[in-house]
């Protein structure tokens, strides 16, 4: 039996799809009481009204703009460049009698921060709470939550609306979030807004536009999943749920159990139903009746004599149903199951004890549910949340703020696309598809853009591929202009793919923005990253970038010549050798070869899931990032 690492979030929008009625004048709800708009460029406002009405807008007492409605009722404006400041700006809408005053507004440096959970996780479940709730009185810091929005068209409009930071709103925004922009005021003096829009659990391919998803096999591929599970999820119910259905193709087998017990290979996953026959007693006639069904693995919809009697997602959750009394006649009836399951054997695999029957009144006149049944693949195709389907969330939590002034764009994500076999190899393509996408829809092609590399956590193997995943990230930033890399593989948590420390995190963001966007000097930007790799008689010697901090032994030795583990030597047979390098210069170490072993094919440096061998920093304490690079075939 599977278990599931993230947790399915519940709430899944259905945000303005379509067109928004005339006659009601709105604007978008990013721009709301205490936002901040970005400083030093032309910023663009939109909304809604009636169909070709002049809106005017004016800011403060600034000369107003006038513009005008489409056929649809949109419009948009382009409000003047103005320069970063706690001065408190208002921004007066009028249309056709309406009237929209929106006031507190800041101008400063906006960062758009999204990914998966440990960008969503809260600064409330981050370590430090109490300390930095003290120190959260920072009303020039203002964050806007995205709601979690899986749509597949283009949504018109996000919800969410903008909190001036404090004690009491800061513990329910993203952690990662919060610490870039805490480390980017503290530097910078001027407002910052963060806008977090992350979904746990959520893949690459949500996040990237259904045209580029188009042009690439992964993106293809999991687009032909979704067809396929739209396609299953239109199947008429009637032909499995009914007192009577065609019994050709199912399989015979017993409960409790799962679709191996029916005969079906563990690798089918997809929609199923199963079948359970009963016998109702006649004493039970018109009584209402419980179900007791246990856990399914993964999701049910349950019927009883074609009748849907409850639904409940999660493979952990007890199933409990109730069937009304008008429903219920001696003789022959139904339960039928529908299962869809998206990893693993799917079915009942609670114990034969939680499956009965029984009447409400009378719990101890029971009827067993297990022994025979019957199932059926109805459909084969994995399950897909809305977390995961392509472009899903491009279109619900990116899209409708395309338009939004960004000085960047923060990324935590990774985690998902680990999973599985040749998915960490294929986020090499999504990832920079991502970013090109991300930089096309704002109209912002070298948009700063901070890439989390993935912090140390031991899966102990299985279908997790943390070490490729994280070099993909670290390609992606060495190709990609205008990326940073925030290596966190000694921040991390062995136990918990959640780390609690998301301070560190977003400490490390700040500094390449500071550095890279805002052109501070005097700041480390990262910890050491590869450069050169040359293979020698003698050894493999590795240059690095340093950004002006040393390299050193994590806990403090610099010395040239001092040993420094983590590294490995791939033997020509495929086998690993550990082996220790020596510092020989403030940018350069040298791996010596062993006496024996060679020729050598690979180099690989803190290539684990939890690297706590790996040792390689820089003065100031910033860790290398993994890495591998082939090898030369020397002795």
């Amino acid at each position: 039996m599977k278990k599931h690492v993230f947790a399915v979030l519940l709430v899944i929008g259905s945000i303005m799809v379509s067109t928004v009625q005339a006659a009601e004048f709105s604007v978008g709800r990013i721009f709301s009481d205490h936002m901040v708009l970005q400083q030093g460029r032309v910023n663009t406002i939109w909304g809604w009204g009636d169909p070709d009405a002049r809106v005017t807008i004016r800011v403060d007492q600034q000369d107003p703009i006038t513009v005008k409605a489409q056929s649809d009722g949109y419009w948009s404006a382009e409000l003047p460049a103005m320069d970063a400041g706690m001065e408190a700006h208002v921004i007066l809408l009028e249309s056709n009698g309406s009237r929209i005053e929106i006031n507190d507004v800041l101008v400063g440096e906006v960062w758009f921060c999204s990914g998966q959970s440990n960008m969503q996780w809260t600064v409330r479940s981050c370590d430090g709470l109490e300390e930095f709730k003290a120190d959260a009185n920072r009303p020039g810091i203002r964050m806007f939550t995205v709601a979690l929005t899986s749509v597949n068209e283009p949504a018109k409009d996000v919800i969410g609306e903008w909190r001036v930071c404090s004690p009491e709103t800061v513990e329910n925004f993203s952690g990662t979030a919060y610490h870039l922009g805490r480390g980017l005021s503290d530097e910078l003096d001027v407002p910052i807004g963060l806008i977090s829009s992350s979904w746990g659990g959520s893949s690459a391919e949500a996040w990237i536009s259904e045209e580029s998803l188009a042009t690439v096999e992964p993106g293809r591929r999991v687009i032909r999943n979704l067809e396929e599970m739209n396609k299953a999820n239109s199947i008429d119910r009637k032909a499995f749920n009914g007192m009577r259905v065609d019994q050709e193709g199912w399989t015979e087998g017993s409960l409790p159990g799962d679709s191996q017990a029916f005969g079906i290979p563990d690798a089918v996953d997809g929609i199923f139903w199963i079948r359970i026959p009963m016998e109702i007693p006649k004493h039970w006639t018109g009584r209402p009746i419980r179900l007791s069904l246990g856990k399914i693995d993964d999701d049910d919809v349950t019927y009883f004599n074609g009748q849907k009697v409850g639904a409940t997602r999660g493979w952990q959750a007890m199933r409990n149903y109730e069937v009304q009394g008008n429903l219920v006649s001696p003789g022959p009836s139904v339960l039928a199951i529908e299962i869809t399951d998206g990893a693993g054997p799917g079915g009942l695999h609670s114990g034969a004890d939680e499956l009965f029957a029984h009447p409400v009144d009378d719990p101890e006149d029971r009827l067993s549910l297990a022994g025979p049944a019957s199932m059926i693949v109805a459909a084969e195709v994995r399950n897909m949340p809305a977390q995961h389907k392509p472009a899903h969330l491009y279109n619900g939590m990116l899209h409708p703020l395309r338009d939004y002034g960004l000085a960047g764009a923060a990324w935590y994500q990774g985690e998902n696309n680990a999973i599985g076999a040749g998915r960490a190899e294929e986020y090499e393509i999504l990832l920079p598809m991502l970013i090109n996408d991300w930089r096309s829809l704002t109209g912002h092609e070298d948009l700063p853009f901070l890439i989390v590399q993935l912090p140390n956590w031991d899966h102990k193997g299985g279908n997790w591929n943390y070490p490729r995943l994280r070099e993909t990230q670290r390609l992606t930033h060495e190709r990609v202009l205008h990326t940073g890399l925030a290596i966190t593989t000694d921040i991390g948590d062995a136990n918990d793919i959640h780390p609690r420390n998301k301070h560190d995190v977003g400490d490390r963001l700040a500094r390449w923005a500071l550095v890279d966007v805002y052109g501070r000097s005097g700041l480390v930007k990262s910890g050491p990253l590869p450069d050169q790799v040359s293979w020698g008689p003698e050894g493999v010697e590795v240059s690095f970038k340093t950004f002006g901090s040393p390299l050193a032994v994590r806990g403090g030795n610099r010395e040239s010549g001092s040993s420094v583990a983590g590294f490995e030597l791939m033997s020509i047979d495929g086998s690993m050798i550990p082996v220790s390098a020596r510092i020989i210069a403030d940018d350069r170490i040298l791996i010596p070869y062993p006496d024996s072993g060679g020729p050598w094919s690979m180099i690989r440096y803190a290539w684990k899931p939890d690297p706590t061998d790996a040792e390689l920093c820089n003065a100031v304490g910033l860790p290398a990032s993994p890495f591998e690079y082939p090898g030369s075939g020397l002795d």
